[in-house]
């Protein structure tokens, strides 16, 4: 099997008697297809095994109707530990091969052999959870009269081998369900309405997490007048089309005990855009309630932080979110706005508002919430799309280091990111005759370009990551979101505060 092509096989479901064992009562058996052994341990760009294993289950579960499931772990995990001595077994004879010191590399075989396994069957567990129960969601029917639910699951339980580390698998749960329910927090965002779903919809989300846990969220929302006076003139540009009040929302999670790093997550929260005056008119309109899944995402992530609480790490969750809309108030293309950093920006393109919004935004993570690493997420451009499909992200990064967090996070939580150039000669696109920048430096590169744009507002002391998501945070097929980008941002925040202690 092609080691980038995932197979989640549902055999069944095969219905055996239980022989009276379980007082004559008939249980379902579920088997679950994961590939060939030899491939559950190695790099996969996207799903793993496990997820694809996930997926299969819930989707059964639906049809069956199961309240009750058990999954056992044990033939999955003998694998995982074959084939890690395997894995180790060859990396210590290419090392002896060159002569290196054979009571050294034993060492760092058994060391590797003993901490290697079972990292890779807590991964395993936490990707089976969280595929599992993102499955179950039915988004499609939330908004119907007379809903038909099909899921009914109440509780999964994991049976993994008795001498395992229960602490260990028990953590790998609760992350697994975690990063669900920050997933699932994006979807139920992304798919109301935008009637339903507006700037203060979204600032009521933040203010109910942050009620759920005031010992470690707080929050402040900022509105028209207060971002004015900060001078956030490129964010109230993009706004003042619209009825509905933009709402500046902050959100800080502060861990227990001492805080040894600081990190913001910004997000684009526009939460219908019409186009402005560049009015869509090319089609896909009525799904521009998606163009707030960036910032869904950042509230999602911060959802998952409630419950798993890393130590060490202060978050700022950061979103712009107000409409994009068409009025007597709204920004025609021409117009200039002065950014809160200061520089001016010629409007030539109203369809291109969001890196306005996110302007304002990563200003405000640097000068005020005074954070020198920077993760944003948006739905920025539909070149990156184009450019990369509909299950892959774009991935921007001011510095190698950051970029290669962000990929190893990814390829934990089972979403693809692809990396693109800041490529320098494109800068003088984004110049304008009138103005400090332009907001739209044309078709060619354009998720190159807008990502550029964003870098002219990072200052050089800051470590910058900005994630395009327009392609994967919307399912076509399913008209649905997908809640992309969460997970990637939880493994990466539980991975700097892991490093830290």
């Amino acid at each position: 099997m092609h080691p980038y092509t995932i197979q989640g096989e549902c055999l069944g479901p095969l219905v055996v008697n239980s022989n009276g064992n379980a007082g004559g009562s008939v249980q379902q058996v579920i088997l679950l297809g994961l590939g060939s052994s030899k491939d559950l341990n190695t790099h996969r760009w996207g799903h793993n095994p496990f997820h694809a294993a996930g997926t299969a289950l819930a989707r059964v579960a639906k049809s069956c109707k199961l309240k009750h499931c058990q999954v056992a772990m044990h033939l999955a995990f003998t694998a995982l530990q074959q084939q890690h001595q395997q894995q180790c077994q060859a990396q210590l004879n290419q090392q002896q091969h060159h002569k290196h010191d054979q009571t050294t590399s034993r060492q760092a075989f058994e060391l590797s052999s003993d901490q290697g396994a079972p990292a890779a069957a807590a991964l395993a567990v936490t990707s089976l959870i969280l595929a599992t129960l993102t499955g179950l969601h039915e988004g499609h029917l939330r908004f119907k009269t007379k809903p038909e639910y099909k899921a009914q699951m109440h509780s999964i339980t994991v049976l993994v081998p008795e001498a395992q580390g229960q602490d260990m698998y028990n953590a790998a749960v609760a992350r697994g369900t975690a990063m669900a329910a920050g997933n699932l927090t994006a979807r139920l965002l992304v798919e109301a309405p935008p009637n339903t779903c507006t700037p203060s919809y979204m600032a009521s989300a933040a203010e109910h997490l942050a009620g759920a846990n005031p010992a470690h969220f707080k929050l402040q929302v900022l509105n028209a007048e207060q971002c004015k006076q900060l001078g956030m003139g490129l964010l109230l540009g993009v706004a003042q089309g619209s009825a509905e009040p933009l709402k500046f929302i902050h959100l800080l999670y502060t861990p227990a005990g001492p805080v040894q790093q600081k990190v913001a997550l910004v997000g684009k929260g526009l939460t219908f855009d019409s186009g402005g005056y560049n009015l869509k008119i090319q089609g896909g309109i009525e799904t521009m309630k998606c163009d707030m899944a960036g910032g869904a995402a950042v509230l999602g992530a911060a959802t998952a932080l409630k419950d798993l609480q890393p130590k060490g790490i202060e978050v700022h969750f950061i979103i712009g979110a107000c409409e994009n809309m068409v009025g007597s108030c709204a920004t025609r293309p021409g117009d200039v706005h002065v950014s809160a950093a200061g520089k001016s920006v010629e409007v030539v393109d109203t369809d291109a508002e969001g890196r306005l919004t996110l302007a304002d935004a990563l200003w405000y993570a640097q000068e005020k919430a005074k954070v020198k690493c920077v993760v944003d997420i948006a739905t920025l451009t539909g070149a990156a799309g184009i450019a990369l499909g509909q299950h892959t992200g774009a991935l921007f990064s001011n510095t190698d280091s950051m970029a290669q967090a962000i990929n190893t996070a990814s390829s934990a939580a089972g979403e693809k990111f692809w990396r693109l150039p800041l490529d320098q000669g494109l800068v003088k696109k984004l110049e304008s005759p009138v103005a400090d920048l332009k907001n739209y430096a044309g078709r060619w590169g354009g998720a190159i370009t807008a990502a550029m744009f964003l870098q002219e507002f990072i200052q050089a002391d800051c470590e910058w990551c900005h994630l395009d998501v327009a392609g994967p945070a919307w399912d076509d097929a399913a008209h649905l979101p997908t809640g992309f980008g969460v997970a990637t941002l939880v493994e990466w925040l539980m991975t700097r505060s892991t490093a830290q202690q």
